[in-house]
């Protein structure tokens, strides 16, 4: 590796360990040996791509938003940037992105502060945190949401000096997420009775994952190319090519996720007055529950949904496509979504099922894994980029959110 190449792995290395030092500190407020928070506690798997860089830890943290504000502030402000003419108006100036960057940034505080204030209003309903004034609400969400910032800081820290090639948020992000894929591993790991009763159902466990990671390797490596368009007053000189995952991977499962944790949320905040419709969503509104035919139903919803999402996104990104290729994009959209919806939807709940008949479940986030497997090929990628002295790192964003 090139001397660049190991300023950026050092520098890269230096803020992930800061990321992990913050993970660490508790908030202030709150007593953490008294209480122990796993964020968004459902059934095992159910919304386990829905926690983000959120990792179980033994009390509050400060990082425990994680930088879930960020990627959603980045994804409205990228379809506002689609949709309306005036944003793309204003991203051609010169001072456009940064403009967008700061707009971004302050989107993100403002999702921060919502988030962590409907945060406690939702613990203390149900009797998990104690009742607390306004003051004390107000010092836990400025934890939370400085922490957030904090680690998108050093996001654009990566970005400029080490391997986040413009996407060193989302690579904390998706390590936020294996992180928590590993601690409850870990956990599975001290949990089990026996030798006996923990290889099955974790060969299971690792087939599937494999699976997933090569599927979603092959995905992203392959490329539809085309002839070049030819114009009346100008010729393409080298083909178009159009990546087969069109939409990326954050966009259609973030938003179905949105869609299906609606009934989640007031569930919870409904806790106390209606406990009979709070036991019938948890043992409905989900994919392991113990009917097995609303756990067929919810698994097509949101595959469904994931392939309904994706059509969106490709259709907010590429509608300025020529019309010559519309026809593709919609067949590459298809398979797309299908890949999706089969990779971080149905495969967790086969997946699932497969290892309870070998004795043990293990929930999987195929989510999870399609995203660091997108990571990583982005990074390498980038690292060829650079070597081969291109101006700037090759515009991937497409494969990620």
């Amino acid at each position: 590796m090139s001397i660049v190449g190991w300023k950026r792995l050092a520098v890269t290395g230096l803020c992930l360990v800061a990321w992990r030092a913050l993970e660490q500190i508790p908030v202030s407020s709150l007593n953490p040996s008294v209480i122990k928070l796993r964020l968004y506690g459902l059934e095992p798997s159910t919304f386990l791509h829905a926690i983000g860089s959120a990792t179980p830890l033994a009390g509050y943290s400060i990082a425990a938003m994680g930088l879930q504000p960020y990627v959603y502030a980045l994804m409205v402000i990228t379809l506002i940037r689609v949709i309306s003419a005036r944003v793309r108006t204003i991203a051609r100036r010169p001072d456009g992105m940064r403009r967008l960057r700061l707009w971004t940034r302050a989107l993100t505080i403002l999702l921060g502060m919502g988030q962590a204030y409907g945060w406690t209003v939702l613990y203390e309903v149900n009797n998990v945190l104690p009742p607390m004034d306004w003051f004390a609400r107000l010092v836990i969400a400025l934890e939370l949401t400085g922490a957030t910032m904090v680690l998108v800081f050093l996001g654009d820290v990566m970005d400029d000096f080490g391997l986040g090639f413009g996407n060193g948020a989302i690579l904390i992000y998706a390590l936020g997420a294996l992180a928590g894929e590993v601690h409850r591993m870990a956990a599975f790991a001290a949990s089990s009775p026996s030798l006996e009763a923990l290889y099955r159902p974790l060969g299971v466990w690792v087939i599937f994952s494999i699976g997933v990671v090569a599927s979603t390797v092959a995905v992203l490596l392959a490329v539809r190319r085309i002839a070049p368009i030819e114009g009346k007053k100008s010729r393409a000189v080298k083909p178009v090519e159009l990546r087969m995952l069109l939409s990326g991977v954050l966009r259609p499962s973030l938003f179905a996720t949105a869609v299906l944790f609606v009934p989640v949320i007031f569930g919870n905040y409904f806790g106390r007055s209606s406990p009979g419709a709070v036991a019938w969503i948890a043992n409905h509104v989900t994919a392991y529950g113990a009917n097995p035919w609303t756990d067929a139903a919810y698994t097509l919803v949101d595959a469904c949904l994931v392939l309904g999402f994706t059509y969106f996104v490709v259709a907010c990104d590429f509608s300025d496509a020529p019309r010559e290729l519309r026809g593709l994009i919609n067949r590459l959209t298809f398979i797309g979504g299908s890949f999706l919806a089969l990779t971080v939807v149905v495969l967790p709940v086969l997946e699932w099922n497969v290892s309870m008949a070998a004795g043990h479940g293990i929930g999987m986030s195929g989510f999870d894994a399609v995203l660091v497997t997108t990571m990583i090929i982005f990074i390498v990628r980038s690292l060829e980029q650079s070597r081969k002295l291109v101006a700037g790192p090759p515009v991937l964003m497409s494969q990620v959110p």
